[in-house]
């Protein structure tokens, strides 16, 4: 009986120190798993806009346009995106906006905006959340990589899209970090 308690206690102390370190890994695991889904997420966000990028045309839209891309700052690329074809192309934004990145869609206007308000898009997707500060569009015009905005006729001469994004695992500290260099179709 008494070998059964000694062991029992011996037992019962070695859990006792061994459960810290299990919940230890066990958090560990959680957050690598965490930081992993971002990772993934972001790159099947880059994989959109490269995709949304390379499909990237100005042909059947109803106001003149000299290339497909609109806007291009250091939080939103603005373009036109060919559909199908013969049809209109679609109006496309990916932003960086209040720690997200985000993709909007919408029919292309009979008329050029002055600027692309939120009300112009039909689809609002986050792709990203915990965007960092920091993180940002850049544009390569003409091959060199220049920060946005480009205006007037160099959005003509940009040749592909940098897009450069830090983010936080939530609740968690460390970066995910996420780029790609995107081609402007013509």
């Amino acid at each position: 009986m008494v070998e059964l308690l000694v062991g029992m206690a011996l037992a019962l102390c070695l859990a006792a120190a061994a459960a810290p370190l299990w919940l230890s890994l066990e958090s560990a695991g959680a957050r690598e798993g965490d930081r992993t889904v971002q990772w993934l997420q972001g790159r099947v966000a880059v994989a959109r806009l490269e995709r949304d990028l390379r499909l990237a045309s100005g042909v059947g839209c109803r106001f003149p346009v000299n290339g497909p891309l609109l806007e291009a700052t250091a939080d939103q690329a603005v373009f036109l995106e060919r559909t199908q074809p013969g049809e209109s192309p679609i109006l496309v934004e990916w932003e960086l906006a209040g720690g997200a990145l985000m993709r909007r869609w919408g029919d292309c206007p009979a008329t050029r905006p002055s600027w692309y308000r939120h009300s112009l898009f039909r689809d609002h997707k986050t792709m990203l959340e915990g965007v960092r500060p920091g993180s940002a569009f850049s544009y390569v015009v003409d091959g060199v990589e220049t920060p946005g905005p480009v205006i007037g006729a160099g959005l003509w001469s940009v040749d592909a899209v940098v897009l450069t994004v830090r983010a936080d695992v939530e609740g968690e500290r460390g970066l995910v970090r996420v780029a790609t260099i995107a081609r402007v179709g013509r």
